[in-house]
């Protein structure tokens, strides 16, 4: 053990009323002294100074008892000193306490973070706390032991190359399992428990996925099959070969799709929606993804296209659903919603919180500023909602790049039509065969101002 001593210690220069003196573990660390107090008092006339524990006398019943207490005490100390000593760690009176004081850590990094989420675990949104498990179950497979003070860059470093060589997680699955380990490592630097954090050199980055969605054109054509009822004649066969009707479900989920679409509602927020949220020809309901103190109003306008799918005819009571149905989790909505595509023939990976992308999307495209879109989605940054308008500026670019097939080319390139002057020679204008499609261009020659007609060869 390191220049330390550990021993128990009663201080009888203070007593309380009921004349008895508190125990404290006394650390003598390189001459120096600290201090830990108990949670035990005797009269120190029951102490004896020499053996420095409690006389087993009549007297004091509990004297046993006691005395099992202190010891465990001495040893729990001494047993923090070696086991900082066998990491490399300083031992200092700081390292000391940390760990004593933390009553949740013996060093292993696997119990500090389940003891942190357990206490969490009201104030995290389900999903939330999911996630922080199944990265925890994760590390606790691969390394079950690795302590607070092991958690540093190279074996950050290591554990990244083992998540992408040997299990081959995509970027944003081991971006989960970073922060979560970054999120409780962070809570044993700002503890102390450890001197420095591993994270403040140290990165790792989400991949932006691309962010899949329906066009104009495409949100047609799912409505008219929602209106059709296409699906109603889906049916299912048993393994006896009995024929079952089972379209409703696609049915009721398509019309789930189809109000994201037109409102932007997430899947939590579509299972809470009912009557009594509809006021004024608005959706006004609190956001189910609201953060705790800071609850957040939807206010969406009711449009003549998402009026046509709600079910608000008749009369409904405030806690009745305006759809039909009741919606699935995402575990069996996002394989419905796939089969649906691929019957009405939309070749494209979907998942219902594609429906809100798509939503962003149209909206932008029909021209909604983007900051009533924002409002609209509940976003709490507008930069959200600008990951969508990069989306249609993409589109643009790659629409208007389309002009630069006008561009002087190659004059023997058989796959372009070259317009020339019939006065000075000179090229007027090169295009690619099958743009312009017009028999005859009636141009005007930039050099001698010479006006003449150009057949197109097709």
């Amino acid at each position: 053990m390191a220049n330390a001593t550990v021993s128990i210690y009663l201080d009888s220069s203070y007593t309380k009323k009921d004349g008895t003196s508190r125990f404290y573990i006394r650390v003598t660390l390189n001459r120096k002294v600290k201090k830990i107090p108990l949670n035990l008092y005797i009269n120190p006339d029951y102490y004896n100074p020499s053996t420095k524990r409690i006389k087993e006398v009549k007297e004091v019943p509990d004297a046993k008892k006691n005395n099992l207490y202190l010891k465990e005490k001495e040893s729990e100390v001494e047993q923090i000193i070696i086991e900082l000593e066998r990491r490399k760690q300083p031992v200092t009176f700081t390292n000391i306490l940390n760990i004593y004081e933390n009553k949740e850590v013996n060093g292993s990094f696997i119990e500090f973070a389940r003891a942190r989420l357990e206490n969490e675990r009201n104030v995290l949104k389900a999903n939330t706390y999911k996630g922080l498990v199944w990265a925890l179950d994760k590390l606790e497979r691969h390394h079950p032991n690795v302590t607070l003070y092991e958690i540093d860059e190279d074996w950050l470093e290591s554990y990244r190359n083992l998540l992408i060589e040997v299990l081959g997680n995509k970027l944003n699955t081991i971006y989960g399992d970073f922060s979560m380990i970054r999120k409780y490592i962070t809570v044993a630097h700002k503890k102390s428990i450890i001197k420095t954090n591993p994270f403040h050199n140290f990165s790792f980055e989400k991949e932006d996925g691309k962010k899949e969605h329906l066009t104009l054109d495409e949100l047609d054509k799912l409505h008219k099959y929602y209106n059709n009822k296409h699906f109603l004649d889906v049916t299912s066969h048993d393994d006896r070969g009995k024929t079952y009707l089972t379209g409703l479900k696609y049915q009721e989920t398509l019309q789930h799709i189809l109000i994201s679409c037109y409102s932007g509602l997430r899947l939590s927020d579509l299972k809470l929606l009912r009557y009594k949220h509809i006021e004024n020809d608005m959706i006004i309901m609190p956001m189910a993804k609201s953060r705790k103190n800071k609850e957040k109003m939807l206010r969406i306008p009711i449009t003549k296209r998402l009026e046509s799918i709600l079910d608000v005819d008749g009369n409904k009571k405030p806690t009745d659903k305006i759809y039909q149905g009741f919606v699935r989790n995402s575990t069996d909505i996002n394989p419905m919603l796939r089969h649906i595509m691929k019957e009405v023939g939309i070749n494209k990976y979907l998942t219902f919180h594609s429906t809100r992308h798509t939503f962003a999307v149209s909206a932008l495209t029909l021209g909604m500023s983007i900051e009533t879109v924002s409002d609209i989605m509940g976003h709490s940054d507008l930069k959200t909602t600008q990951i969508y308008a990069k989306v249609i500026d993409d589109k643009r670019i790659e629409e208007m790049s389309k002009w630069n097939k006008l561009n002087k080319l190659d004059d023997n390139d058989d796959n372009y039509n070259q317009a020339v002057c019939p006065d000075c020679d000179n090229p007027v204008l090169t295009f690619e065969k099958g743009v312009i499609r017009l028999n005859k261009l009636n141009l005007e020659c930039p050099y001698c101002s010479q006006q003449f007609s150009y057949k197109i060869a097709k």
